[in-house]
């Protein structure tokens, strides 16, 4: 079976793969190498809970000997993303003359964690709706245009990161990108002091229970369009949509930990990463 190993960029020292334990420890062992940056779909669910990147290899085969270098965090936005002064692994690796190397593609895992920041923020993109007819009318659309707005100036940034490479191979390697899934908003944060998110920003702003699955749904399929539209703007851009083509089962109301395919109320367990996982297999 093909070997699939990610590592964080520390661990990758010119041809060298200084991660302990690892069998194969050269570049040149490895048929595929990916790029990754993201949010915390990418890195840790939690820090006993490695992400789907991790699930590659025994638990999702993939065709070739492939290196992932991981340059995600949990928690992280598209805007800090390509905030180059504060992000140095990604853009150093992926177009800095003597530091960047030849890459098959990128993984982008991005707009989830903005798409919540802008939920729990006082004027961002949930409004009081005191005779609401349904979920959607607590949506503030002209927020929610104002935070696509910027999602798309900060992917076009990353775009013209990878046009603008020192190498030219990496100019028009394709980006795969992703949509997420339905979250139920429940007090089941990943680590104390680390969440809940919608289940918190929906009540700060007193929307009434029986429309928070709804809303939550909205929302998602709100970021998706987003996403599915940010395609347009460079050559090779590739989403794998998630939301659409993976069967996630919801967390129930009122759960507070794992349950459903849901790890806490934003991310996955071991049973919805390996399908996650099979989804992105077929384009890796």
């Amino acid at each position: 079976m093909p070997t699939v190993t990610v590592i964080a960029p520390h661990e990758l020292d010119g041809n060298q793969i200084t991660k302990p334990g690892v069998v194969q420890s050269l570049w040149s062992d490895y048929d595929r190498h990916y790029l990754a940056e993201g949010d915390s779909w990418f890195p840790l669910s939690n820090i006993f809970s490695p992400s789907f990147l991790y699930r590659f290899g025994f638990n999702v085969p993939l065709a070739q000997n492939t290196l992932i270098v991981n340059c995600s965090y949990p928690g992280d936005t598209l805007q800090h993303m390509v905030d180059w002064s504060a992000n140095l692994d990604f853009p150093k690796l992926l177009a800095r003359k003597y530091f960047a190397y030849q890459w098959d593609a990128i993984l982008l895992s991005a707009g989830g964690n903005d798409l919540i920041d802008a939920a729990l923020s006082p004027a961002g993109i949930l409004q009081v709706c005191a005779n609401p007819t349904g979920s959607r009318d607590f949506i503030n659309m002209t927020a929610l245009d104002v935070l696509e707005n910027h999602l798309r100036d900060y992917f076009g940034y990353l775009v013209s990161l990878r046009n603008t490479s020192s190498i030219v191979e990496n100019r028009n390697i394709p980006i795969y990108y992703h949509t997420y899934g339905y979250p139920t908003p429940r007090n089941a944060p990943a680590l104390p002091g680390f969440g809940p998110w919608l289940y918190t920003a929906f009540r700060n702003k007193n929307i009434p229970e029986p429309y928070w699955n709804n809303l939550s749904d909205a929302l998602m399929n709100e970021l998706s369009r987003m996403l599915k539209r940010f395609g347009n703007l460079g050559d090779n851009l590739q989403l794998v949509d998630t939301l659409k083509n993976v069967a996630l089962v919801r967390a129930a109301a009122g759960s507070t930990g794992s349950d459903g395919d849901w790890l806490n109320e934003i991310h996955l367990n071991n049973s919805g990463k390996d399908k996650v996982a099979r989804e992105w297999a077929k384009v890796l």
